[in-house]
């Protein structure tokens, strides 16, 4: 999964004397790198030096300089077309920037000038960049950027390769992954969430046929003796049929009503757990409701789930909760390796615009973060809203997951709760969805892997490309 010795190596060579535009497109610049399997040398020779703009020093290839800071509270203004690409940073004379853009989209400061937050209190899509200026989320513009720029390097060093080598044996892998919201086998427990689904059924979602389904689903499923609510047993007996390991995030400890409530002292919990683990899946940590607000909650949690038996590296926030670098520093401070919150309950596609795993900006220290963001692309949910018709689900899911690798290795996550396999919360129908984006990568020859597994390949390039080292140190010249 590292980047040997042979690996082409590359050089930048940034014209102005701006320090933050100078860490800003390197970090860029480091995305791209790592994308490709390049190791970046902070100085010296390499296989191909790259400009951005006009230097003193002699590069193969120069890329047109565009990008300009804005203040923190300052949104990107609409974009202008070039070539068919969406630009926030054209050079003069209307060149495009692939670097400039990259970094806009990746490093997200629109999103950190978000004025207001939705009521669970993360950043709605409307104040993301593709929401805010109605570009279409399917779309990994990112991943069309950094196709531009590469086309522009492989002019200079052609023994590239044509398009991202993978870092796994496969061509593309994607990560499988469940957020475990309900674990109880108490009757009680589990009729009063039937009861609650069948309320939001009909009252939020205005669905009164899956409030039927809810019903006559959990009617079937108490007369069987199965905990009406849990889906581990359908999702784990369907994994093991096809060979394929997923990661399950679980909330270590419970502070809010919108927390899931079960104990991990509660001897079903334990027993399940155990058994997700003993089958060859990832454990990972499900950051409750408050783990963002109480210092030092969400390492807590990581500590609580390593207590109990489990390796855990990363995870994902409950609800997708958070409102930007404060998510970063938490798990920073937890030790953590990966996270896939990056993503909406509501909307496919790329949030961020990249169809790849990537080390998070912050905006603050002007530097990559040691966590790799894992881009969470389908929630099971989300395909409610971009279609009525069932049948179309799994198309949409493996549509999304193709374009995921039409630029690059994938790396992206899709994410099923265990509620949707019970038809006691969902409609039922999102089941059959899964399994179909399950069959329908793997018959193309490629694979699903942990989370876990994605971080140290992602890790280890972006090591490579100089995305770690201290501010700057990845450019060179003047």
């Amino acid at each position: 999964m590292s980047i040997g010795s042979t690996a082409p190596t590359a050089r930048l060579v940034v014209g102005r004397g701006n320090a933050r535009v100078a860490a800003r497109v390197g970090y860029a610049f480091s995305a791209y790198a790592a994308l490709h399997g390049i190791r970046v040398v902070p100085a010296g020779p390499a296989d191909v030096t790259v400009g951005y703009g006009e230097s003193a020093e002699t590069a193969d290839v120069v890329i047109p300089a565009g990008y300009l800071p804005r203040p923190a509270a300052t949104p990107a203004p609409p974009p202008t077309w070039i070539d068919g690409l969406p630009c926030f940073h054209p050079a003069p004379g209307g060149a495009l920037d692939p670097l400039g853009e990259v970094f806009e989209w990746l490093a997200a400061p629109h999103e950190a000038a978000c004025p207001e937050f939705d009521d669970v209190g993360r950043v709605p899509p409307r104040h993301t960049l593709a929401g805010t200026h109605g570009l279409d989320p399917r779309v990994p513009w990112a991943n069309r950027f950094l196709a531009r720029l590469h086309a522009t390097v492989r002019s200079a060093l052609p023994r590239l390769p044509a398009t991202p080598p993978s870092p796994f044996p496969q061509r593309r892998v994607f990560v499988a992954s469940h957020d475990v919201d309900h674990l109880s086998n108490r009757r009680f427990v589990n009729g009063r969430r039937i009861v609650e689904n069948i309320g939001i059924a009909l009252l939020q979602r205005r669905d009164p046929a899956t409030a039927v389904q809810i019903g006559a689903t959990a009617l079937s499923r108490a007369a069987q003796r199965h905990p009406v609510a849990v889906g581990l047993r359908e999702s784990l007996a369907g994994e093991a049929a096809r060979g394929v390991r997923a990661t399950y995030t679980v909330v270590a400890e419970s502070l809010h009503p919108r927390d899931p409530g079960y104990r991990l002292d509660d001897d079903f919990v334990r027993r399940t757990l155990h058994a997700v683990a003993e089958a060859g899946h990832e454990i990972g940590v499900h950051g409750s409701y408050l783990s963002l607000e109480r210092p030092g909650q969400l390492g807590r949690e990581f500590a609580l789930l390593t207590e109990a038996g489990f390796a855990v590296t990363g995870g994902r926030q409950h609800w997708l909760r958070h409102r930007g670098a404060e998510l970063f520093d938490a798990l920073v401070a937890a030790g953590a390796e990966w996270d896939s919150t990056r993503g909406h309950p509501d909307d496919v596609g790329f949030r961020h615009g990249a169809a790849f795993p990537f080390l998070p900006y912050d905006l603050a220290t002007e530097r990559a973060l040691p966590v790799v963001e894992i881009p969470l692309v389908v929630m099971e949910r989300a395909l409610c809203s971009a279609t009525p018709d069932p049948g179309a689900w799994g198309a949409i899911t493996l549509n999304v997951l193709r374009a995921a690798g039409a630029d690059g290795w994938g790396g992206v996550a899709v994410l099923w709760h265990d509620t949707a396999f019970t038809g006691t919360y969902l409609p039922g129908r999102l089941a059959d969805a899964y399994w179909a984006a399950l069959d329908g990568v793997v018959s193309a020859g490629d694979a699903w892997v942990t989370g876990g597994e994605v971080a140290a390949a992602t890790r280890a390039r972006w090591e490579a490309a100089g995305a770690l080292r201290r501010p700057g140190a990845v450019v060179g010249g003047s």
